[in-house]
């Protein structure tokens, strides 16, 4: 049996809400607003300033963002993919 404890276990499963990417593998309305903050190389700060998120939700919302391949790292910035433009068109 595994047991949450602490402020991980107020995060939400991947299939919830507060996600990034829906479980269909679109992104979520917060993480359209963190892609299109990363149309240009930026820092968790700054993505977390231009897509108006509070910064914890955008250290979480990265990691989703990276695993289903929408951004990746550059230097320690991020930068939506290709793959992230296209699921901002859709």
């Amino acid at each position: 049996m595994s047991v949450r404890i602490g402020t991980s276990a107020r995060r939400k499963w991947k299939d919830d809400k507060l996600a990034c990417v829906s479980p269909n593998g679109k992104p979520t309305e917060s993480g359209k607003k963190m892609l299109k903050a990363a149309l240009e190389l930026r820092t968790p700060e700054e993505i977390a300033s231009a897509a108006a998120l509070p910064l914890f939700r955008v250290r979480s919302g990265i990691r989703d963002l990276i695993e289903a391949g929408y951004l990746k790292e550059a230097q320690g910035k991020f930068i939506i993919t290709d793959a992230g433009l296209k699921a901002l068109k859709e």
